[in-house]
């Protein structure tokens, strides 16, 4: 884009003057693009012929049945077609689209912080939290056989984390990608039987301070992780042979899906 051609910056400019005129902060359904004026000039304007289709037909319902059904809300983050509308229809009405995980729980709830909680107490107190995360719309599905506390101070330090408010269906599955740094390790599957470069070093399974109450790893683990990761990497090589192409055939693409699911 040429330097004298500021006609991206007015259109910008007019789009988001447009929502400040309906009373909509678009700061909380758009994802900006600073360097792409035109790319975020296409997003501003498929969202606002959204809401002036909306705010003509009344509702989603009444919306659905001139399009069919097939038209779904043009916010950030997408996540499934109930949660944007969800999300859309409260952002619409003034509502908060995101907030804080405590916030949503009950109020009759008292919580406690890990330190201050019993050994006798845990189960209960976990107990406790998963119910209200339940009634709140908030699943738990962690891996089997985790120690109570270990369970209990995972979400407990969740609960401050800022989350979607899409009427329900989120689940703290605790995995983040990185086997070493997770509590959940020794009863994970995956993170059994996979050799990091933290392993390496360690001489043994690496394992977070949290866990060396309840596990420890001796020296014969590492050599255990890498014959399964031989293994694995030995299946995912046949695996791409046979599957040639995009994704799996070249390197770049086959590393890519290797470090993802392994």
């Amino acid at each position: 884009m040429a330097k004298e051609d500021i006609t991206p910056y007015k259109q910008n400019l007019a789009l988001k003057l447009e929502f400040t005129r309906l009373e909509l902060d678009i700061t909380e359904v758009m994802e900006f693009t600073p360097l792409d004026l035109d790319l975020e000039n296409r997003r501003l304007h498929n969202l606002l012929d959204f809401v002036k289709q909306y705010q003509q037909c009344g509702g989603r319902e009444a919306m659905q049945a001139i399009t069919g059904g097939f038209l779904f809300p043009p916010i950030f983050p997408g996540i499934s077609p109930d949660s944007d509308w969800y999300r859309f229809e409260n952002w619409m009405q003034g509502k908060p689209v995101r907030g804080r995980l405590s916030e949503q729980l009950p109020e009759t709830l008292t919580l406690r912080k890990p330190e201050e909680i019993e050994e006798h107490e845990i189960e209960a107190a976990l107990e406790s939290l998963e119910s209200a995360l339940d009634q709140a719309g908030f699943g738990v599905s962690l891996n089997e056989g985790i120690p109570g506390r270990l369970m209990y101070a995972f979400l407990y330090e969740s609960l401050g984390e800022t989350v979607e408010l899409d009427g329900g269906g989120w689940f703290f599955d605790g995995c983040s990608g990185y086997c070493p740094g997770c509590f959940q390790r020794p009863w994970c599957s995956s993170g059994t039987s996979s050799c990091w470069p933290e392993d390496e070093e360690s001489g043994k399974m690496h394992l977070i301070p949290e866990l060396k109450a309840y596990v420890s790893a001796g020296p014969q683990s590492l050599e255990i992780l890498r014959e399964l990761q031989a293994e694995k990497d030995e299946a995912f090589e046949d695996f791409r042979a046979e599957n040639p192409g995009p994704g799996f055939g070249s390197s770049d693409g086959g590393e890519e899906w290797k470090s993802k699911y392994n």
